[in-house]
């Protein structure tokens, strides 16, 4: 065999060898840290009883899938509309997949009624829902969230957390009014593998 013809079946094995190293190197890659914060013990919160725009009741296990949740409220002048929007865009970014499902749930229930708060979720995004329910309904479901809310003379004030519920109607992701724009790749992840 000559020189040059070994030379050049070198180069290939080296190139080869090279790829295959790389390949190998993306494959075994841990996965990029999640922007939320996950849950050590994920609390149930599927069986929280709130009201649908039709004036059904509902509960958050009802929409199975990833679940992602918000509490806000209609007359928001800032957080929400900005928390609803980026949740839009992400949605949209992932495809407006089955398995996600995205919830606004009003912390002024005497104000915002389901027919309201269902409205203003579908303002950003037609597949959106909006819940609100008593004052008994809302305030359990935002408990087991930890979202704290308060009507003061300036307006509500409340916690701009969001969260994900798995499948199963866990509580098992939180991310800060911070972290929000984070979302998206979260949820490509999480619904490509799952928890």
């Amino acid at each position: 065999m000559s020189k040059p013809v070994l030379y050049s079946l070198m180069a290939i094995a080296l190139a080869a060898a090279g790829f295959a190293a790389y390949s190998l190197g993306v494959i075994l890659r841990p996965a990029p840290d999640l922007q939320g914060t996950e849950l050590s013990d994920p609390i149930d919160v599927g069986h929280l009883e709130l009201v649908s725009a039709d004036g059904h009741t509902v509960t958050l296990g009802d929409f199975g899938g990833v679940t992602a949740v918000f509490f806000g409220y209609t007359r928001c002048p800032d957080i929400c509309p900005m928390t609803m929007a980026l949740l839009a865009d992400a949605y949209e970014d992932l495809g407006a997949p089955e398995g996600l499902t995205v919830v606004m749930v009003t912390v002024d229930p005497g104000f915002d009624t389901p027919e309201q708060t269902h409205a203003y979720a579908t303002g950003f995004h037609e597949d959106f829902i909006g819940l609100s329910g008593s004052n008994q309904q809302v305030a359990a479901a935002a408990g087991a969230f930890y979202v704290g809310y308060n009507d003061t003379h300036a307006g509500m004030i409340h916690t701009d957390a969001l969260m994900l519920v798995d499948e199963a109607g866990r509580f098992r992701m939180v991310y800060t009014s911070d972290s929000v724009p984070g979302v998206a790749p979260d949820l490509r992840r999480i619904l490509a593998s799952g928890w």
